[in-house]
Order: structure tokens, then sequence, then C-alpha cells
């Protein structure tokens, strides 16, 4: 059976060029080397023999890529930076010892950190980053590992998994009833300050499971940051949606009551989101195992 070859150069020798080309003088470039001039000369040569056709414009004092050599010094440097990265990557994933999980403050304070713990016991070596993310999903700084999101699971090129899915109500301060008329049905919440958890979808939801007519597009605030929101909430500022397992303090206190008596399931949930190739790290996916399991066990 006859397979596909590459026709590959020594790659020594493309180094050796690559070097070369960006000092444009073999006499440096065998410096950095530590060779002699006319061992770069020589790998040069061979080089071009290989490629069919000369590199440089050789003059007495220097040497000046054509337009060929032009060319492949720039294939080489694309080559030479992603080998640089890949480099890098293989050896952060071989060293690493610590993971880093973006998180919101909610969820971060009222969930992930009861079970830290557990992750601790499973997993003594490995250091736990949780990163402050109150924002959207985002991978872009090279730092973030996974992240626990609330959404539909939709993340284009991104891998999500559905991880927590909780009851809201409308929940509001004392503070705010005593200065306004106790809502009765659903309908009366519009008379109310409406505060919104990332944009107006939960509560177009909710209005709409109750037969309340809104014409798709709500009055009130909306707020990304969830320790926010629930500060707003408190102070008297509004009604919001809560999710019902994270505010559990709150209601048993008394700070915020709900309204009315029966639960919501929206559509929306948290997920595990990460880049697609994350999950082949150990102590990723390790992470992912585990988190995974502590949700099914008492999400």
């Amino acid at each position: 059976m006859t397979q596909n070859t590459v026709d590959v150069p020594p790659l020594g020798a493309v180094r050796v060029f690559w070097i070369a080309a960006r000092y444009g003088n073999f006499k440096r470039a065998a410096t950095e080397l530590g060779v002699t001039p006319t061992a770069v000369s020589s790998q040069i040569k061979s080089l071009e023999a290989h490629l069919g056709c000369p590199l440089f414009e050789r003059h007495a004092q220097s040497v000046v890529l054509n337009e060929a050599g032009q060319q492949f010094s720039e294939a080489c440097e694309a080559v030479f930076a992603r080998l640089d990265r890949a480099v890098q990557d293989a050896r952060q994933t071989a060293n690493r010892s610590s993971i880093t999980v973006g998180v919101g403050a909610l969820i971060g304070s009222q969930w992930l950190s009861r079970r830290l713990f557990s992750f601790w016991q499973r997993f003594p070596e490995t250091g736990l980053h949780l990163q402050y993310s109150p924002g959207g999903v985002e991978f872009s700084d090279g730092q973030t590992d996974m992240m626990l999101a609330w959404g539909d699971g939709d993340w284009p090129g991104l891998t999500s998994e559905p991880l927590l899915r909780f009851p809201t109500s409308p929940v509001i301060s004392p503070t705010l009833i005593a200065e306004s008329v106790r809502p009765l049905k659903p309908a009366d919440l519009l008379r109310l300050p409406l505060l919104h958890w990332k944009d107006q979808v939960d509560w177009l939801e909710w209005f709409d499971a109750h037969g309340v007519e809104t014409g798709d597009h709500l009055p009130g605030v909306i707020i990304d940051d969830s320790s926010v929101l629930l500060r707003a909430v408190l102070s008297g500022q509004g009604v919001s949606l809560g999710l019902l397992p994270l505010i559990e303090v709150e209601l048993q206190s008394g700070q915020l009551i709900r309204p009315f008596d029966n639960d919501f399931a929206p559509s929306r949930s948290y997920h595990l989101v990460y880049p697609s190739d994350a999950i082949e790290q150990p102590q990723l996916k390790a992470f992912r195992d585990w988190i995974v399991q502590e949700a099914g066990q008492n999400g």
C-alpha cells in the first residue's frame, strides 16, 4: 500500500535559513547558532538544492533574500511561531499543577465554594483557581480553562454540558413591599421596578408562563453581575427572579420574600463550558468528572 508523503526539507537546515534570513548575514547567524559561517552556508546550499532554487542574492559583504527566499522566510516565521506555541503548551500541560475555572459570584459563593473540600480530598496535588467572571463566556485570555456559565448551552465553537437547573421565583425585599402595594397576581409585578439578570429572557418567560402580556419587552434595569443584582434586590431597588437554592439564607431570614408560592423552571441553566480540546488534559477531565458528579448528587 502506498502512502502520500510530504516533501519536507531538513528541519535543521530550515532553522539555519530562518536565522540567516532574520539577520541578512551568515556570520551573525553562525554566531547565534554557535557554528562557523561555512557551516551556515553549507546548510543553506543544501536547502536550496532540496527546493531547487536559490533563496539569497549573495554579495561580497552581505546576503539579501530574493523573492523565493522572502516567501519561504514568511512561511518559516509562521511555522516556527506555531511550533513555539505548541512547545509552550506541551510544557504547560506536562507541568500543570493547577486549573482555572471562571465562575460568577452567586454560583461561586453559594454552590461551588461549599464543595471545595470535596475537590481537595479527591485531588490534593491539583490547585484550583476560581476566577471571578461576571460577564460572558470568554477564553481568549489563554488562562481560563473552564467556566460555569448561565445560558441555553449554545456557545459556538465550545463544548457545553448541562450542569445545574434551578427553580426560580420572583423575590422582593420587605422594604419595597412596605413602600408599595403588595402584588396579588403576576401582572401586578409590572407596577414594580423589574431587575433583570444579563437580559430580559427569564422575566419574559416567567410572564408568558403566567399569561401576562408583555409585548416581548419589559422595563427595568439589566445587571450582568449576580452579586450586584442580589444587593439591589435586598436594598429594595426592585423585584427579580431568584435562583431559589442560591438564596436560601436570604429567604429563611426574611431579608427576601416570595410574593407567589409557585416555582418556575426557566429554559436556561448552568453549564460547564470549555474548549473542545481541554478535556484531553487529565487535570481538566478530572475536574469535569468531579463537578458533574457533584451536580448530580447535590444539584
